[in-house]
This record gives C-alpha cells, sequence and structure tokens, in this order.
C-alpha cells in the first residue's frame, strides 16, 4: 500500500473520530438546553428562557389533536387545527403568571451534525401539580460559537382529561 492511501486512510479515520466526538459534544450541550428549558420553567426564570431561542420572534406552533378538537368544537365550530404562539409575542410570556409550571420530558431524541440540530421528545404540561396536556415537541436548533439556539417549536397538544389520554 503506497504512502499517500495509508495517509489518506489515517487521516479519514482521524476525521471521522473528530466529527463522532463534535456529535456528542453537541449531543450533550442539547441536553444541556433541555434541561435549562425544563428548570427554567419551574422557576419561572424568564432571563434563562428567553436566552434560549434564537429571537423573540419564533414560531412557536401548537397542533391540536383530533380528540381536543372535537371537544373544543362543541362549544366553537371555528376552533383552529393550529395556531403559532409566537405571533402573541416572545416564548418567555409562557412563564407569565402565578401557576406552578412544570414540562415532564421524556423519549428525548437529537439529531445533528454539529451545527444544526433537530429535537423531538414527548412532553406533559403540568400546572399546580396536575396534568394539563400532553404530546410530542420538536424543536430545530442552530449552534452560534459555543451556544445552540432553538430556532423553532412545535409541538401537538392533547388535553389530560380527554378520553384518548395515553
Amino acid at each position: 500500500m503506497s504512502y499517500i492511501v495509508r495517509l489518506g486512510l489515517i487521516l479519514a479515520t482521524l476525521s471521522n473520530q473528530a466529527l463522532a466526538a463534535s456529535t456528542q459534544d453537541s449531543k450533550a450541550q442539547i441536553h444541556n438546553v433541555i434541561e435549562e428549558f425544563r428548570t427554567s420553567i419551574i422557576n419561572k426564570d424568564t432571563e434563562t428562557f428567553s436566552a434560549l431561542f434564537f429571537s423573540d420572534q419564533i414560531p412557536f406552533i401548537a397542533v391540536f389533536s383530533d380528540e381536543m378538537l372535537a371537544k373544543k368544537r362543541v362549544d366553537n365550530p371555528e376552533y383552529p387545527l393550529a395556531v403559532d404562539f409566537g405571533k402573541f409575542g416572545p416564548p418567555s410570556n409562557m412563564l407569565l403568571g402565578d401557576d406552578a409550571e412544570e414540562e415532564k420530558i421524556s423519549n428525548i431524541k437529537i439529531q445533528t451534525d454539529g451545527y444544526l440540530a433537530s429535537v423531538h421528545f414527548d412532553y406533559k404540561d403540568i400546572v399546580n401539580g396536575k396534568e394539563r396536556a400532553w404530546g410530542t415537541e420538536s424543536w430545530s436548533m442552530i449552534k452560534l460559537g459555543s451556544e445552540w439556539k432553538i430556532t423553532s417549536v412545535s409541538y401537538t397538544v392533547t388535553e389530560a382529561n380527554d378520553d384518548s389520554k395515553k
């Protein structure tokens, strides 16, 4: 095997190892963002929460389940299929109010190349100790320097008192 071929194989192996390490580092950093998101909701820490987002004007889209729509449309036949809550102000607005809130997060899946990331997880929205809603949440993220920022949020919503609860 020629020197150039061996050198090429060595460089390719080292490059793949560096990329794998970088991806693992990115996933660990993203897990930290998820934890900051979760704890800032509990602590109503609007400063930390706001810092997690690329801007105050990101899409923050709720898609309502068929079960929830059927219930809501009894009283309001025009109840929407989805709402972009980002149009109503910055994401930190969700922390306003006196109710104790928590988002329980499970089944986290992260895909990243170290610069862009897609994050998916299941959540349960807990208000004053009671489950209010549940669904799946998806984030798009970008890395700016050494920080990961959420650029969009989409999530499904089913009210916990629906008969369809998991």
